[in-house]
Order: C-alpha cells, then structure tokens, then sequence
C-alpha cells in the first residue's frame, strides 16, 4: 500500500502511514511541506526500506518514492490501495470551532463506553462535578488552527488509542513511545495558561491533552486523535496531584533535510549527511509577531487558511473537458487519469525554486547530443516556467549553442561578457545590460549565452572566469543549463560540474558514446565527485529512427541506472540531425513529451 500526506490548509496536514496517522502543524505552507516530507523520511528510516507516498494538496497530487537515505524522487502512479483516504476525496480543513454543548446529554449515557468508536466514557469530577472533556476531534480542530509556536506535531494511531510521549506527571504511565524514537511525537506543553482543572486528571484539558484519564486498573488510554500526552494514574482518576504538568521535552523529530535547497516534495539528492549519524534538534520554532492572536489563541490569519475551500480542478481535454465546456462550467467533472499526470507534471517542472539553480550536461564524447539536450531542457523550462532561463555554452574554446539557437542582431560571446562584467555587479544593473550579450530565444523563453566563436582568438574560460560570470549571471537567471565540452580536466569543466546543483549525464546509444559516459562517471568518482554522479540524471537520446535493441537497451538502464538516481530516453528528432536552429513549432508532440518527462525528473533535484 502506499501512504499518503493530505494538506488541508496552510498551517496543518495528515501524514498517513501503515500504522499510524500524524498530524502537522505549521506556521505556513512551506513548513508544513517540511514537515511532511520529514514525517516519511523518518518513516523510510525506521523501516529500513524506500517507501511510496502520495501527497494530496488542493490543486496537485505528488506521486513520489522516499527512501532511508532522505532521497525523494518522483514515480509513475499507479493503482495501489492508499492509507488513509480514497485519493479523491475532497480535502476538509479542521474547523476552529470547538465549542460543544453537553447540556442536554445524560451523563449516565456518557458513562457508557461506545460500542461504535471503543472511547472511554467521560468521569465526573468529584472535586467539581464537571465533566471531563469528551472532545478530541474539537482539541484536534482547535490544534489546527493554534499558531505553530505552541502546538507540536501530534501522532496518532489508526485505532484511535493516542501514541504520543508521557507527561512527567503519572509514575505509573506505559506504552509511551521512547524520547529518542525518530518518530516519536512531541510531548503536550505544560498546563500553563490552560483553563481547565488544575486539581484534577479527569479534565485532561489541564495538561494540555484533549485525552481523559484512565486508571490503573483499565490500563487503557483515551480514544483521542488529538491527545498530545495520557495521563495514567496509579489511583482514582481524580487523585492526580495539582502540579500534573512538567516542561514538555525538547522535541527529536529530525529536521528538514539540509541538503533540500527548497521544501518542496522532490528536493531530491541523497543525503549530505551520514545516514547513521544522530537526528539534530529541530530548528527554533517560527513565533508570531505581538498581534492580537499572541496569546495562543487563533488569529484571522489562522481561521481563513484552515476554512479556505480547495479550488476544484475542472478537466479540459476529452468528453469530461467537452461537457464542462459546453455547460459553461455547471457541469465540471474532474480531469481524467492521463489529464491528471500531465498536470502533476507539469506542477513538478513549474515548481518555486528558492534561489538560482544549475544544470550541468556532460559527456566527454562530441556528438553525444549535449548541445541538443541543453536547448531542449532550457526551452522546455522557458515553455513551461515563463522565462529567466540562460543556455550557457561554457565550452573552454568554441562550442555550437549560439549557431544552434534563434540568430541574434549580435555576435558576442562570454568572453566579451566576461571583460565588462564589472557593469553586471553594479547594484544598479539590470536585465537590460545583459541584452547586447545573450540571445533571445523569442516565443521559447530563455536566453542563450554563447562561447567565443572566433576561430582566431586564443581567449579561453577557466575556473576563475567561470566563476565570476556564474556569480554574475545568477542576479538575472533562476535556472541556468550549462552545456559543457569535452575536457574532463578543464578547469572550467570541472568548475561547471562542482557548481552544479543538478548534473546530466547525456548519451546516444551508440557505442562510443555510451562508454564515453561510463568512462567519466568512473572519472568523476575517483576525483571525489561521487556525490554528484549519485545525484545525476541519465538520459539516452536516440540517434536513429530504428527501433533500439531491448538487450542493449537493460544494458544501459542497468549500469546507468545503478550510478545515477533516474534513467530516461528521449526519441530520434529529425529536426535535430541536420543541425539547424531550434524550431519549437517543428519539434513532433511525442518528443516534447519525452522531454517533459526528463525535465520534470531533472527539477525533482533542484
């Protein structure tokens, strides 16, 4: 089965899991997209083995393998039962409102256990004759709408019986989960500012958790989703002494992978750290400026992000698309299973990057389709995304991405970049003084920033002026693809390589070029790149309309695949043989897809 995280708001999700189910709260989007993704990784790291998730937010669905390491890529759907909820049920945001009235209920009743739900039955207070409080779906509604600050993530199992840490306050509580488990949840804050009974155990409010008290002689907890701590007596439900409550414990949950460069589900790469190294303490906790919501109690802020309604997705392709057409929108089924894919795809590719990203694609053979493979992932990035893209042609003498790209009213190069860079680190420089250098690839997007082209010139770019102008150009572009030449001990190659936050290994099938591949990966390893190897992309272009030999074809996928984090394979193009400009227009439907899909793979590492 494969487990599921469901985003219903902005500030809190449901991390489904074989057995358990863990809520998380957030101060914002992108923390909760942390923390979900830390829930499975930790999840991969207890059972010792990758697991399938999908992660269900309003407009998209993530489709995605996590494994032990911290690595997150992307999968194929498919057709396994889920954990949790059916996939298209509709995403419900907790309510704030927890406000119950009990007035009218018999208390006799209430001391009857629900043969429906297995929960407790309430216990009267004999110090105050209150009821203890039966809510824990209105403790968990008012957790979703509390500001992060003061509420941990909480963790509760599929039975409903809560598997959170103990308070200090019960010597005589089991079945805790251990304060160092990587996935033990956090411990419920102590009773300060509560206002419920502080004399007595019944009002589990006291001590922060939404579970009653259970006594020794039942030794069994309360059925509470949203109980942060259970307080098990030795006595009677009511002898709990006054001061129940201690410090809750610092939390363990492991961070967010400090590799990820953005909390996004995919940011993938395997983890920088070693894998058997002790989790660090989690970050400090985001807290909230004095507002009016700084006691701890919901804000605006808080109630419109849990109640907002998830935008419906309406199809647009095929009968569905047709009938919502012409309904005008009455009518709006949801998109169907391949409509569905492209969109998540495309999500993948339009994801937001949280600083400038690069893209280096290698191989030490000429004619392994480098400079191709440059301008179809930089075009389908500038297609897909909207721009601030740059091809960068860092061949250390003449290379072929400005002859391949749109012609431009200009023939300069980066050599010519490179000796008035000075004007691009003024603080006053603008996109504007970067147009008599790069060219413009119209309708595509992206800019192309072209080597020297004057067979003449003896100018070169070494490490030392490839780092300047990549300094320089990641002001104005937040993905560059580097296309590279053919030296693996250049020192502009290397520096490309080091600097890149995603590599791509190209190839044809050819036999030349393939080994050529082969033959740097083992180079790359043995000069201490093998970090970036592991986190590289292969993909093998084919060279001839002929159909590719299957024996050869799990050969390649074989030890590339074994090498690097993902294969995939891209069609023969004519367009492409001949060697003219890019033409988008005459680029076949089939091919684009080819390179959406391995575009879309090579973004999962950004």
């Amino acid at each position: 089965m494969i487990a599921q995280a469901r985003i219903t708001s902005d500030t809190s999700a449901t991390v489904h899991l074989a057995d358990e189910a863990v809520d998380v709260q957030g101060a914002d989007l992108p923390e909760i997209r942390a923390r979900v993704k830390q829930a499975f990784i930790s999840a991969a790291r207890d059972s010792d083995e990758a697991i399938d998730v999908v992660i269900v937010e309003p407009d998209v669905r993530h489709h995605l393998r996590v494994e032990p390491s911290g690595r997150i890529t992307g999968r194929t759907p498919d057709q396994r039962p889920l954990y949790g909820p059916a996939l298209d049920e509709p995403l419900i945001a907790p309510p704030t409102d927890d406000t119950a009235d009990l007035s009218g209920i018999d208390q006799g009743a209430l001391r009857t256990s629900s043969t429906t739900t297995g929960e407790q039955p309430a216990v009267e207070t004999p110090a105050t004759g209150e009821l203890a409080t039966v809510r824990p779906r209105a403790r968990r509604r008012r957790a979703a709408a509390m500001p992060p600050s003061t509420l941990p993530a909480t963790s509760t199992r599929p039975g409903g019986s809560a598997a959170s840490a103990p308070s200090s306050a019960s010597a005589g509580s089991a079945g805790h989960a251990p304060a160092d488990s990587p996935s033990a949840p956090v411990p419920s804050a102590a009773s300060a500012g509560s206002t419920g009974s502080a004399g007595s155990a019944g009002s589990a409010s006291a001590a922060g958790s939404a579970g009653s008290a259970s006594s020794a002689s039942s030794a069994s907890s309360a059925s509470s989703a949203g109980s942060a701590g259970s307080a098990a007596s030795s006595g009677s439900a009511s002898s709990a002494p006054p001061s129940a409550s201690a410090p809750s414990a610092p939390s363990t949950s492991p961070p967010s992978a400090a590799a990820a460069p953005h909390p996004e589900w995919t940011a993938a790469g395997p983890d920088r750290s070693a894998s058997n190294s002790p989790p660090a303490p989690n970050p400090p906790t985001r807290t909230r400026v004095a507002t009016p919501g700084a006691d701890g109690r919901p804000t605006l802020q808080d109630l419109q992000s849990s109640t907002a309604k998830p935008e419906k997705i309406k199809a647009t392709r095929g009968l569905r698309g047709f009938i919502t057409k012409v309904t005008g929108g009455v009518i709006s089924p949801q998109p169907g299973k391949v409509e569905r894919a492209d969109n998540e795809r495309l999500e993948r590719i339009r994801r937001p990057l949280d600083g400038p990203r690069n893209i280096a694609v290698v191989n030490l053979k000429g004619g392994a389709h480098k400079t191709t493979a440059s301008l179809m992932i930089a075009a389908t990035l500038g297609v897909t995304r909207g721009g601030n893209v740059l091809a960068w042609d860092n061949n250390e003498t003449r290379g072929t991405l400005g002859w391949r790209g749109i012609p431009s009213d200009h023939n300069r190069t980066a050599v010519d970049l490179l000796q008035n860079i000075d004007l691009l680190r003024a603080p006053e420089a603008s996109n504007a003084d970067l147009d008599p250098y790069v060219r413009p690839q119209g309708g595509m997007r992206f800019d192309i920033l072209a080597s020297d082209e004057d067979p003449g010139s003896a100018a070169s770019i070494d490490d030392r002026a490839f780092g300047e102008l990549n300094d320089a150009l990641s002001r104005f572009y937040r993905i560059k693809v580097i296309d590279t030449g053919n030296n693996v001990r250049a020192s502009n190659w290397l520096a490309a390589v080091k600097s890149a936050d995603q590599l791509v290994i190209i190839s044809t099938v050819r036999e030349d070029t393939f080994n050529a591949a082969a033959w740097m990966i083992d180079e790359l390893r043995a000069t201490g790149l093998a970090e970036q190897v592991d986190h590289a992309v292969t993909i093998l272009s084919h060279s001839a309309k002929g159909k590719f030999d299957p024996t050869l074809r799990r050969r390649l996928q074989a030890h590339f695949g074994a090498h690097t984090r993902a294969v995939t394979e891209v069609p023969y193009e004519q367009q492409f043989v001949d060697g003219s400009h890019l033409d988008w227009e005459r680029v076949r439907s089939r091919t684009k897809e080819a390179w959406l899909d391995a575009t879309a793979l090579i973004i999962d590492g950004l």
